[in-house]
C-alpha cells in the first residue's frame, strides 16, 4: 500500500485528466465522480509550505545532489554537469569504485575537500566540499554509508549529512528503510548545530514514516512536492524521492530539479540561506 501511495500525485492528474475530458463529452456523473477522485488524492498531498527567503546576506550555501545509477557511464557528462552548477558542496550517490575514481580525478581541483565510501551494491555515497571539513565520517545506519561533515561558513558551524536509504522493493526492505529514518532521526535530534540534510530517502513526502522522520529530527523539507525526480524519462518524473531537510532557521532561495545524463533519477541544485550565526 505504500509503494501505491507513493504515485498519489501522478494517479491525483490521471483523475483529472479522466474528469475533463468526460466533461467534454458531457458525462457528468463520471466527471464529478474522476473529480470527487483527483480531490481524495490530492488532499493527502498538503503540507505545510517552507517559507522562501529574499534577504540579502552572503550566509548561504548551493547544494548539488546527484543520484548517478551506478551502472551509467555518462562519467564525464556528470562531472560537468557539477562544475557546471557552481555548488559549494556535491553529494553523489550510487557511488562504485569505478565512478569513485572519474569523480575524484574530475572534480577534486574545485572541491579540494573529498570523503568517499565507494559500493558495489548501488549504497555508495560521496561528498565534495569548496569549503573545509572541520570533521567528516562515516555513519553506518542500517547496513548502509552516511556521510556526516561539519563545516564552518561565515563564521558559524554548519552540520551536513548526505544520506541514500533502502529501497522499499520488497517488506523486508520497507521495515529496513523505516528503521534506518527511525534511528536517523533520533541521531539527528541529538545536535543543536544547523544542520542540512540531502539525499535520496526512497520515499515521499506525504508518506508516514516521511512524516513521522521529520517530527523525530526537527528537520523541515525545502523540496515541494511538485518537485518529481524519479523515474526520470525524458523532461519527466513522476515522484519526488530526492530531498533536501534544513533545520529551523534555514530557508530556501531557489530549487531546482535538472536532468542527469544515463540516471534514473533527477539532481536537486538548492540555494539555502543559512542564519548569520548558526547555533
Amino acid at each position: 500500500m505504500m509503494l501505491a501511495r507513493a504515485f498519489i500525485l501522478p494517479a491525483a492528474l490521471v483523475f483529472l485528466s479522466i474528469a475533463v475530458l468526460t466533461a467534454l463529452y458531457r458525462r457528468w456523473w463520471l466527471a464529478q465522480a474522476a473529480l470527487c477522485g483527483t480531490a481524495l488524492l490530492a488532499v493527502q498531498l498538503i503540507r505545510p509550505n517552507v517559507g522562501h527567503s529574499t534577504m540579502a546576506s552572503n550566509a548561504h550555501l548551493r547544494v548539488l545532489h546527484m543520484n548517478v545509477l551506478q551502472p551509467n557511464t555518462a562519467y564525464d557528462e556528470a562531472i560537468q554537469q557539477a562544475l557546471e552548477s557552481h555548488a559549494d558542496l556535491v553529494s553523489v550517490q550510487e557511488v562504485s569504485p569505478e565512478w569513485a575514481q572519474v569523480l575524484r580525478q574530475g572534480l577534486q581541483r574545485r572541491y579540494p575537500y573529498v570523503h568517499i565510501e565507494p559500493r558495489r551494491n548501488c549504497y555508495g555515497i560521496a561528498l565534495f566540499s569548496r569549503h573545509p571539513f572541520q570533521e567528516v565520517r562515516t555513519i553506518t545506519v542500517g547496513g548502509d554509508p552516511f556521510v556526516e561533515a561539519l563545516l564552518n561558513v561565515n563564521g558559524g558551524p554548519v552540520r551536513l549529512l548526505a544520506v541514500h536509504t533502502t529501497s522499499p522493493i520488497s517488506y523486508g526492505r520497507f521495515r529496513r528503510r523505516n528503521d534506518q529514518l527511525e534511528q536517523l532521526g533520533r541521531y539527528v535530534a541529538r545536535s543543536d548545530t544547523a544542520t542540512i540534510l540531502v539525499g535520496d530517502l526512497n520515499t515521499v513526502p506525504w508518506d508516514q514514516a516521511f512524516r513521522r522522520f521529520c517530527s523525530r529530527s526537527g528537520l523541515r523539507s525545502m523540496t515541494p512536492a511538485l518537485h518529481r525526480t524519479w523515474p526520470s524519462v525524458g523532461p519527466f518524473a513522476l515522484i519526488p524521492l530526492d530531498h533536501v531537510l534544513a533545520t529551523e532557521g534555514i530557508t530556501v532561495r531557489t530549487i531546482r530539479t535538472p536532468a542527469i545524463q544515463g540516471s534514473d533519477h533527477r539532481a536537486l541544485i538548492a540555494d539555502l540561506q543559512l542564519p548569520h550565526h548558526a547555533p
